[in-house]
């Protein structure tokens, strides 16, 4: 069992104009690779959880979406950056999706795939009232970053 870092997309590992998704939007913030680093340097999973209500609002497809993603995970492979898996919701917020955040169902999602220690680990974001409810759910650490 090893903790993870729960880690935000948008505004948190890139920059977010609005329904990110082009690849030559891709931007990311200067300082997320050393986060990312110390953290598989101590032997955490990296799971980045993100909401993409793009995809069933039509503005891009999950094939275009899965790109971005790993475009973002080429991105920082190559400066010694490891993210393990991408979690994401497709659902508009009147769907009531359980795994839209600040629900837990994106990491309800990576416990089945990896063998978490949940009170362990961190969850860092952009904003409170997703990646900070959604750790105060699950009774973890939680980190802003301030953009």
């Amino acid at each position: 069992m090893r903790p993870a870092l729960f880690l935000d997309r948008d505004g948190t590992i890139n920059y977010d104009p609005g329904y990110v998704h082009k690849l030559e939007d891709l931007k990311l913030f200067d300082d997320i690779v050393p986060i990312i680093k110390e953290y598989n340097q101590k032997g955490f999973f990296v799971l980045v959880l993100t909401n993409q209500s793009g995809i069933n609002r039509g503005y891009f497809t999950e094939k275009e979406l899965n790109a971005f993603n790993e475009a973002i995970k080429k991105e920082l492979t190559a400066k010694g950056a490891i993210i393990d898996a991408f979690y994401y919701c497709p659902h508009r917020p009147d769907e009531n999706c359980n795994c839209r955040k600040p629900k837990t169902g994106l990491i309800e999602l990576a416990l089945k795939d990896f063998d978490i220690d949940v009170k362990n680990s961190i969850i860092i974001g952009d904003r409170d009232n997703f990646e900070g409810e959604m750790a105060r759910r699950l009774g973890i650490a939680y980190k802003i970053l301030k953009r």
